[in-house]
């Protein structure tokens, strides 16, 4: 019994001292462009290795040979599942989350396909880890990277993977536009606290009503803004009326805010994913500031503040319908 309580306290420490060391990788490619430069390239050059091996699709368009086409989605799935492998699943999602965030003027569609190939590069990951265990570790680097690009392969020969922007399925990314929206108010505002929620475009979220009612020169002011928040699914009709609501997967009347999700770890997500989703798809998901506002307005909603339950689990505040 003794030596099951000791070996149960030394994994619980390798696990422990693993996350740390995740949590540093992780925290030292956030804040360092360099390193984040470095890893692109050494992907670049991945994929131009196995491009040599397995000849897929490559731009004839010379300095973008990677983009929109085949070469592209190997990119993004092979780096993802790496990501996942060495620094974690939350290394690989925030990885994925920071490179679109920074790619200037990125197009939705564009952003679809990327997302939804990290997302397969990170279910590769999962099954690599539940096929080989901490021995996949054992094996040399590039045995790692052969079994990778293989999976890679595999799920492009099957359809699995978008290989072009203008293919019709739609990756429902709402963790990785809260977080490229997180990320963004985040360096825009560091240093500046305020003790309240981020505003967002200066406090300014546009409501259907409001762009309607737009001249054709307030539009064209205001056009990147709009763009932006529509991309990221930001702009909702503010009129809504809470009182009564309930989740469609939970029954209960608590309600995501961005700034909730943005908050969550990918654990917290995975469990809360399907009625996030769900909400997503009946209110939308609106920011604190925005359920600030109809709480004062009378729209149906209170907040519960923080607590903490009988068995001791903390529960952070939130809003929810009356």
């Amino acid at each position: 019994m003794k030596n099951d309580n000791f070996f149960e306290d030394v994994k619980r420490k390798i696990t422990a001292e693993r996350l740390n060391h995740e949590n540093q990788k992780i925290f030292e490619m956030m804040i360092s462009k360099q390193k984040q430069k470095d890893y692109n390239d050494e992907m670049a050059r991945k994929t131009n290795y196995y491009q040599q091996k397995f000849k897929f699709e490559t731009n004839p368009r010379k300095g973008h040979e990677f983009w929109n086409v085949e070469a592209d989605a190997f990119k993004h799935a092979f780096g993802s599942a790496d990501m996942a492998l060495n620094m974690g699943m939350r290394g690989s999602f925030w990885g994925g989350v920071e490179h679109e965030r920074s790619t200037p003027n990125n197009p939705a569609n564009e952003w679809n396909m990327d997302s939804w190939n990290n997302h397969q590069g990170r279910e590769i990951a999962k099954e690599i880890k539940k096929e080989y265990g901490d021995n996949f570790y054992k094996f040399s680097k590039q045995k790692q990277d052969d079994i990778v690009a293989s999976k890679v392969m595999y799920r492009m020969q099957q359809g699995q993977l978008i290989t072009h922007p203008n293919d019709k399925r739609k990756y429902n990314g709402i963790g990785e536009m809260v977080g490229e929206w997180a990320l963004t108010q985040y360096n825009k505002f560091k240093g500046k606290p305020t003790g309240y929620a981020v505003p967002i475009q200066d406090g300014n979220i546009f409501t259907p009503q409001e762009i309607g009612a737009m001249s054709p020169e307030e539009f064209s002011q205001n056009e990147a803004a709009i763009m932006q928040q529509m991309k990221y699914g930001l702009i909702q009709d503010q009129c809504v009326n809470y009182f009564g609501y309930t989740n469609p997967v939970t029954g209960s009347g608590h309600i995501y805010s961005r700034e909730n999700i943005g908050m969550m770890s990918t654990d917290e997500y995975t469990q809360n994913e399907k009625a996030i989703n769900a909400q997503l798809n009946t209110i939308g998901i609106p920011a604190n500031v925005e359920l600030e506002s109809a709480c004062q307005r009378g729209r149906g909603l209170i907040y519960v503040e923080s607590y903490t339950r009988s068995d001791g689990t903390q529960v952070k505040g939130y809003y929810r319908s009356r």
